[in-house]
């Protein structure tokens, strides 16, 4: 794959000093030059291989014409050279600097040319070369972004063409047995820059593996398996194509046949994401063996749906790509396997490799493992949007033979992964000639896998219907196969018949950028709604944000722009399900939640299951059960669940004792789990992949109730009002303190929160938080117009609104004294013309930053808003402060816990008891609203001398809108009145 350029082939015959001052191949457009064609990926083998990997000499300059960039010649002096870590990327070893866009070319766009400050990397490695005898030797680079000249002892290679391919040079000719000198110059850009604009920062460098590889004489070559399955005989039939005379085996079965033949192998146990079964498949020739782990499934579009061996998928899926917060697109085998695991561990049961091949290595976890996989293209040309896709390389013939050759590396290097189930063109390249070549291609070579690309919106060229960021209402359409190419068509179109008779996959959706994201259970139910729909891939796994530590020693997560980058994108690239250090965000707790395996329903005595797995049965797995009374466990049991297939509903019997009794008090809840009990490659026994939760009795403490009025009478003098053991300021009828608990603030309406990402939408037509700023919700004005002294009782009237407008919010707090403290009744009611919705509605107040420990029966024990907060369970937590927030990067509105019957901050001496008698959620902060929003980095965010607590009536609802849809409207908050109303006491009832 790949054929040499003329200037190329005239420059090795010339000397090194005069071909290496020659850079015009920076900018052509051309594929790989003088490379061997690619083979599939061997983990296994007897073939020998000897790793580059370690510390090599560099110099580096920031242009492709600086000194440090002239001519190096073979026995060039590198003592005063630098040394770097290879693989690893040069910005974040302390050359150059990191740079992030998610549209934008961060160059003017002149294709091929490209600037003359272009950073660039010399890397110098001395070696010596094993005895192979007569074998050949390749040289193997699995990744360099974003183009290598490669010399060795003096001799030109050749030259790298696509990052985060495969790249062989034959270095027979020119290697010796010692005293090897190998020199690679690396241009941060290149031609190559106009197909890599992927959502992603900029990272130059040799970047993953560098290796010296055998081929025997008379070896195998390249190897193609085809392993399919026969769901309706479980039947196996595997062939093998090698290019030379080989012999297959497959030990466990006692099978073995010529390389020019096949064989039928009944009884196999097939491939798939649920069942990961693999076979050791062993080729054997004349000079050569491997041993290949081979899967047996069959791929197959049948009757409109996506199927492996024949039975449709859902696609419970996440968007990848490489990264680790240290080391960039670098990425250890460990540091895969993490990834691998926790996607399993989260009910994640998908993956699509956005938007390049993976390190190969990644891919041989996916099958040992079991994930499906959508192996993608290295190919975006996503900055030509800023100019109508004019110039598109997608559509240009000139690149013709360049994206072939890119398609086509990853096809020959991953075709033999079973997890590998379809071929992905690219991404956001809009659409042209070049890609229906390149699906040509794909489906020529290997017509066992679907083709997708989602810029082919039409499914010209393509086997499956594949779209980012469909609203709710458009996927329902598309769903009930109604949908359109053109939705101002005023009729159907043969071509529109065409899509509709295909799978959708909604190739992105749920942007999971900060707090978020939201509606995943929307989405969940369309999917289960229609066969049609057939999944996803949330976009994305994990934050792209950058370990740095700022002036004063403090870690911080950097983002784009804060490497002084001209032209950015900000936050934009902390959009991930877990964060920057693999933690789990409260978004990948709502994942699981949202896609668990079973679905359960509690009734009286009965659980109705619903199996949602694509293949296995409830063997396997059992049901643990517990009651609690008040958040204390009492009971608890285990139960063997009944026999239910994958997509089958059952039901079971929970035994009396899960129920409670009658003198139990009110406060029961009932939680079934559902555990593994066996180990798997990916967790141990005892693993919990779907629960329910039922309160047998109403929970008390929901509705106002009738209060006690007490004598004697509320007291007042000209410094204080006295309401039992609660003293209010006679001015602003502000809580002053209760019982020897001071208050920073008195409670008072809060309107506002930290715009989230999703509420700040950046770059795109639609923000809520320039919506509320418009608004004025930011820059409240509170007023007290009226304060009653009665019996036990203080009523506090006051208008909070906002300047130059005429809306607002007229507030009555009514206090009355109890037996236990004081109850407030705090009525919130809108006035004037509203036109917005509100970010929240609640009281804040604050008390001393001693008060540092929180217990609640509730929600929790993570955050969660209206649209996010299906992963949250009814019990009884307890937190510190810090442990309250959620450590979002960029910081924002975090860490609300709904549905709170009692809450308890303590400092060690007293303890702040809030009883619930209206349905309330809660906010505990060492920090403000306001501060969080002036925060731009985590660092930013020291604590107060004040612990800030909100008590919120409602919160608006969270969508994905910084990438798709604003909340549903039954997640919105809309102006509206309310009531809370609590006790506030200072010691425990």
């Amino acid at each position: 794959m790949g054929t040499p350029l003329v200037d190329e082939v005239e420059a090795s015959d010339r000397s090194m000093e005069s071909a290496w001052s020659d850079v015009r191949y920076v900018e052509a457009i051309a594929p790989s030059q003088w490379t061997t064609p690619t083979s599939a990926h061997v983990a296994a083998g007897s073939a020998r291989k000897l790793s580059l990997n370690g510390q090599w000499r560099f110099r580096f300059s920031g242009s492709i014409f600086d000194d440090a960039s002239a001519p190096v010649l073979p026995d060039t002096d590198l003592s005063d050279w630098d040394t770097i870590a290879v693989p690893g990327h040069w910005p974040l070893q302390g050359w150059g600097t990191p740079w992030y866009t998610n549209q934008f070319y961060p160059f003017p766009i002149d294709a091929p040319h490209v600037p003359d400050d272009n950073p660039t990397g010399v890397y110098a490695l001395d070696f010596d070369a094993p005895d192979w005898g007569p074998s050949t030797t390749v040289l193997r680079f699995d990744g360099v972004d974003s183009i290598a000249q490669v010399w060795l002892n003096g001799h030109l290679l050749g030259v790298t063409r696509g990052s985060r391919l495969p790249q062989d040079f034959d270095a027979t000719r020119v290697l010796r047995r010692s005293s090897n000198r190998l020199y690679v110059r690396v241009h941060q850009w290149s031609a190559m820059s106009y197909l890599e604009d992927q959502d992603m920062w900029w990272l130059p460098g040799i970047f993953r593996d560098v290796t010296l590889v055998e081929r025997p004489p008379r070896g195998i070559g390249d190897a193609f398996v085809h392993a399919e399955f026969d769901s309706s005989t479980g039947e196996g039939q595997l062939r093998v194509e090698t290019v030379c005379d080989a012999t297959v085996s497959v030990p466990e079965l006692g099978i073995e046949f010529d390389s020019t033949g096949d064989a039928r192998l009944p009884g196999i146990e097939p491939w798939s994401a649920e069942t990961p079964r693999l076979y050791d498949v062993v080729l054997t020739s004349a000079g050569e063996s491997r041993t290949l782990r081979v899967g047996f499934r069959t791929v197959a579009v049948r009757d409109g749906l996506l199927t492996v061996n024949g039975r449709p998928l859902m696609l419970r899926g996440v968007n990848r790509h490489e990264f680790d917060t240290r080391s960039g697109r670098t990425l250890t085998r460990e540091a895969m396997e993490a990834d691998v695991l926790l996607m399993k561990r989260y009910n994640v049961n998908a993956v699509r490799t956005s938007h390049y091949p993976p390190a190969p290595e990644f891919l041989d976890l996916c099958d040992l493992h079991g994930l499906w996989v959508i192996d993608e293209g290295d190919l975006e040309t996503h900055g030509y949007v800023h100019q109508q896709w004019i110039g598109n390389p997608a559509d240009d013939e000139r690149w013709a033979d360049t994206l072939i050759d890119r398609i086509g590396r990853m096809v020959e290097r991953d075709k033999n992964h079973p997890s590998v189930i379809i071929w992905s063109l690219g991404n956001e390249s809009f659409t042209g000639t070049n890609l229906r070549a390149m699906a040509r291609w794909v489906k020529d070579r290997d017509p066992s896998r679907p083709v997708h690309y989602e810029g082919d919106t039409a499914c010209e060229y393509v086997d499956v219907f594949g779209q980012m960021y469909r609203t709710f209402a458009e996927i329902d359409e598309i769903g009930r196969r109604v949908d359109r190419i053109d939705p101002d068509s005023p009729g159907d179109t043969d071509a529109d018949i065409a899509r509709r008779a295909l799978p959708f996959i909604h190739t992105e959706y749920a942007h999971a950028m900060g707090n978020g994201p939201g509606g995943l259970a929307d989405y969940r139910d369309l999917y289960e709604k229609y066969p049609r729909l057939q999944g996803g891939f949330v976009w994305e796994w994990i934050d792209h944000g950058l370990e740095q530590t700022d002036d004063d020693g403090r870690p911080f997560i950097a983002y784009g722009g804060d490497f002084g980058e001209p032209l950015h994108d900000g936050t934009f690239v902390l959009d991930g399900l877990v964060f920057a250090d693999r933690t789990p965000s409260p978004g990948l707790d709502e994942f699981k939640k949202v896609f668990e395996p079973f679905r359960i329903e509690i009734d009286g005595r009965v659980a109705r299951i619903r199996n949602l797995h694509d293949v296995v049965g409830t063997e396997g797995f059992e049901a643990v059960w517990s009651l609690e009374l008040g958040g204390l466990l009492v009971r608890s049991g285990r139960e063997a669940l009944p026999p239910i297939s994958a997509g089958s509903i059952g039901t079971m019997a929970l035994p009396s004792d899960a129920l409670p009794a009658a003198d139990d008090h009110a406060d029961a809840v009932l939680t079934l789990r559902i555990l593994t009990t066996q180990d798997t490659s990916w967790a141990a026994a005892g693993h919990e992949v779907a629960w329910a939760q039922t309160a047998p009795r109403p929970l008390p403490g929901i509705a106002p109730a009738p209060l006690p009025t007490l004598r004697p009478r509320t007291r007042t003098s000209r410094s204080k009002i006295e309401l039992g053991s609660a003293v209010f300021d006679p001015v602003s009828g502000g809580l002053q303190e209760l019982d020897g608990i001071e208050f920073h603030s008195s409670p008072q309406v809060d309107l506002w929160r930290a715009p989230t990402s999703n509420d700040i939408a950046f770059d795109q037509e639609t923000s809520l938080a320039d919506e509320w700023r418009k608004a004025g919700l930011h820059a409240l004005e509170h007023s007290i117009r009226e304060i009653e002294i009665g019996d036990d009782t203080l009523v506090v009237r006051g208008r909070t609104g906002v300047r130059g407008r005429g809306y607002g919010v007229e507030t009555t707090a009514v206090w009355r004294r109890v037996a236990t403290g004081v109850s407030v009744a705090y009525h919130v009611d809108p006035v004037g013309p509203w036109w917005t919705s509100w970010p929240r509605v609640g009281i804040r107040f604050a008390v001393d930053r001693s008060f540092g420990d929180v217990e609640w029966f509730g929600m929790g024990p993570s955050e969660g808003y209206r649209d996010t907060g299906a992963h949250l369970r009814l019990g009884r937590f307890h937190r510190t402060v810090p442990e309250l927030q959620t450590p979002y990067a960029y910081p924002q509105e975090n860490g609300a816990r709904p549905g709170v019957r009692w809450l308890r901050l303590s400092n060690g001496r007293r303890t702040l008891h809030v009883r619930a008698l209206s349905t309330f959620g809660f906010t505990v902060r060492p920090w403000t609203s306001e501060d969080l929003e002036r925060a731009l980095h985590s660092a930013d965010l020291v604590p107060g001398p004040s612990t800030v607590v909100g008590l919120d009536a409602a919160i608006d609802g969270i969508g994905s809108a910084s990438c798709g849809p604003l909340p549903l409207p039954k997640d919105r908050l809309f102006p509206r009145p309310v009531v809370m109303h609590a006790v506030l006491s200072s010691r425990t009832p």
